[in-house]
């Protein structure tokens, strides 16, 4: 990656992030170089007037000026293909209506020659997927919303109905799960989500998100922590 592409997606990656700090440890790690690198590239970006400012603390780190833009870079084709196909590998997810959305919006976004190169498939990707064995319900796309807005939805689960604090998608040996707060009991409880029957938003919001619970439940998996 040239410099100025590196500058670029530094931006990007405190952007994406914003207003949570990402340490320099990380960021060089992330890219693949030195800390010192990193250092001089933050520098290079406070020079030219991005909007940085460091957070102290054991969590500290670096951060940007969330409404903070630069003009967009285009894709490269392998970063197109890659993101086309990483979208694609939600078919089935409660994130698929989505990411074909996103994956249209960045194809018609990058260059002629990009676009060309992408859909004749540079680097030609298959996927075998588990064959599902009930279609997932419709209502399931409504989770991703949920869960970012902290909205208490009403599940219709095996013909039980309950409402629960939606709170993560997890993803693993061929499903999808949605990670929830039963209520009214309490408890940490998981959801296949192609077995749910009905979503329903009940517009009611809630505040804790019992991290310490869900953790220590989901502690007996080996798991990946994705967009954090």
């Amino acid at each position: 990656m040239k410099r100025s592409e590196r500058l670029h997606a530094v931006v990007d990656h405190l952007r994406a992030r914003a207003p949570r700090p990402v340490s320099a440890e990380r960021l060089a790690g992330e890219f693949g170089v030195s800390r010192r690198t990193i250092e001089r590239d933050l520098a290079a970006l406070r020079a030219a007037g991005v909007p940085l400012y460091a957070v102290d603390g054991r969590s500290g780190g670096h951060c940007v000026v969330a409404d903070y833009s630069l003009p967009p870079l285009n894709f490269r084709a392998d970063e197109a293909l890659a993101a086309a196909v990483a979208l694609d590998l939600l078919t089935g997810s409660p994130f698929e209506a989505a990411a074909r959305r996103a994956r249209d919006r960045i194809l018609a976004a990058a260059p002629d020659a990009v676009r060309a190169e992408v859909s004749a498939g540079v680097v030609p990707v298959d996927a075998v997927l588990r064959p599902r064995r009930v279609p997932p319900t419709p209502g399931v796309a409504l989770l991703p919303g949920a869960i970012a807005r902290r909205e208490v939805v009403r599940l219709r689960y095996r013909a039980a109905v309950r409402d629960v604090e939606p709170l993560r998608l997890l993803h693993g040996d061929g499903f999808w799960y949605l990670v929830a707060w039963s209520r009214p009991g309490g408890g940490v409880r998981g959801f296949r989500t192609d077995r749910i029957e009905a979503v329903e938003l009940t517009g009611e919001r809630f505040v804790a998100l019992h991290h310490d619970d869900v953790d220590a439940d989901l502690s007996r998996w080996d798991r990946v922590p994705v967009g954090r």
